[in-house]
């Protein structure tokens, strides 16, 4: 990560249209977009061909299982205790929980690769989703799976706010309209873990600590301190 990109992030006023904006996703953004899409696509076209359960072999064999951490069950192959770690998030509940992830995820993505640069978000969003995985496995001990890139995606967004509190402090910019942007979104989530509580709660919180801890880390890495006034 270059250490003038953080300094000079918020200097281009020009607004973006949304195809310029999509422009702007990391490769491995799209590509990841588009494997999740496949894979929702696959399943919904097993399951009109008459594979009912495909979804629940996807998730056996894909999700997130404590159960399996926690010795309680056998896998059904044997590096699943560690392949789940990563292949859950690229599984969904259906069409709508993926477009919720895959939308917000472009959302966040094209704001924090501005920042960080493509690598450091891959970076960012793995260790955000191995954190995301472990807190629901300490939190939510249970024979529910776990599925969705939304702990990731929090640990992304946990990058982006840590990062845009503190370019805005050195600047002297005023605060309050971040931390009203972040109350927005807690209370939102609050609401649908109340209205849905099949949602992974615990998976949000470790990936938004993770990414939060990520983006603090490489603020204080990279980004020259300001000299002290005499």
């Amino acid at each position: 990560m270059a250490t003038g990109r953080m300094a000079d992030a918020g200097t281009d006023r020009h607004p973006r249209t949304g195809h310029e904006g999509w422009r702007q996703l990391p490769v491995w953004v799209v590509g990841l977009i588009l494997v999740c899409c496949v894979i929702e696509a696959a399943i919904i076209g097993l399951t009109l061909t008459g594979m009912a359960d495909a979804r629940q072999i996807a998730t056996i064999y894909g999700g997130f299982w404590t159960e399996l951490l926690a010795g309680n069950w056998l896998p059904a192959y044997a590096a699943q205790p560690v392949v789940m770690f990563f292949s859950y998030g690229l599984l969904h509940g259906g069409v709508l929980h993926l477009a919720m992830n895959m939308i917000s995820l472009a959302v966040v993505a094209r704001e924090l690769v501005r920042l960080v640069g493509a690598g450091w978000m891959a970076v960012i969003y793995l260790i955000s989703q191995l954190a995301a995985a472990g807190l629901f496995a300490a939190m939510a001990p249970g024979p529910a799976p776990m599925v969705g890139a939304s702990g990731a995606i929090f640990g992304l967004a946990g990058a982006l706010v840590v990062l845009v509190a503190l370019l805005r402090r050195r600047r002297g910019q005023p605060m309050a309209p971040l931390w009203r942007a972040v109350a927005n979104i807690v209370v939102l989530n609050l609401g649908l873990t109340l209205l849905a509580p099949g949602i992974a709660w615990q998976a949000h919180l470790g990936g938004a600590i993770a990414g939060m801890a990520c983006g603090l880390l490489l603020w204080l890495l990279f980004v020259p301190k300001q000299p002290m006034a005499k």
